[in-house]
This record gives structure tokens, C-alpha cells and sequence, in this order.
């Protein structure tokens, strides 16, 4: 790689386009990604009221609302349980470049609007 590439890669990265509540086809209030972190704190991404959410949460603390800067931030530094996922919210993070980290897939899990907290 020469300065020019790399001038590229960084300009690429930081011009993407966030995701929106636009870009979904469907902006119901529900859960769009539910995992958990490396250190051990709940990770719920959420639409409420036409508005995307990030809270992270653990049992000891209080529960703490991210703001995204790029496509990334949205997905948690360990597991997503995929069938606790939103797919149309999934697909347009993969197009956009970012690898979801899913954990095996669960049989059974009863189908519900939010699997997490919903702080607003």
C-alpha cells in the first residue's frame, strides 16, 4: 500500500453512510440486533417511536445509550444471537462491510417486538 491508498481506505471508511431509520423498510418499534459484550453487558439495538437505539446495559450498572459514528458501533465487540436479530437491519450492515458476529442459533425462541431493555 503507498500514502495514496492509504489516504483512500481512511476517507472511504469515514464518509460511509450511517444507517438510518430511512433505510429500513420497515421503522416498527422492535429489536434490531441483541447480543452481548466481551464484558459480559447486554447489547440491544432498537427502534422505538421512528428512532434507532444503542443501549448497552449490565446487572450491576446503569444502562448506558451509545451514539453511532459509523456502521460498526452498532454491532457489539463479542456475539449477536441471530435469531434475536432483525434480518432486513443485518442485511444492510453486511452491505455495508461489517461482519456480524453471531453465535450458534437457538431453536425455540418465542417471537416477541423487544428482547431486551427498551430505555428511552
Amino acid at each position: 500500500m503507498n500514502i495514496t491508498e492509504y489516504e483512500q481506505l481512511k476517507k472511504s471508511n469515514s464518509q460511509q453512510k450511517i444507517i438510518s431509520i430511512e433505510d429500513l423498510k420497515d421503522d416498527s418499534d422492535r429489536t434490531l440486533l441483541y447480543g452481548y459484550t466481551c464484558s459480559r453487558n447486554t447489547w440491544h439495538v432498537y427502534i422505538e417511536n421512528k428512532r434507532i437505539y444503542v443501549v448497552v446495559y449490565g446487572f450491576d450498572g446503569d444502562p448506558k445509550w451509545l451514539n453511532v459514528d459509523n456502521n460498526y458501533e452498532f454491532v457489539p465487540d463479542k456475539r449477536l444471537y441471530p435469531e434475536r436479530c432483525d434480518y432486513d437491519f443485518c442485511r444492510l450492515l453486511k452491505d455495508s462491510g461489517v461482519e456480524l458476529p453471531f453465535t450458534v442459533w437457538t431453536e425455540d425462541v418465542e417471537n416477541q417486538k423487544y428482547y431486551g431493555k427498551v430505555i428511552t
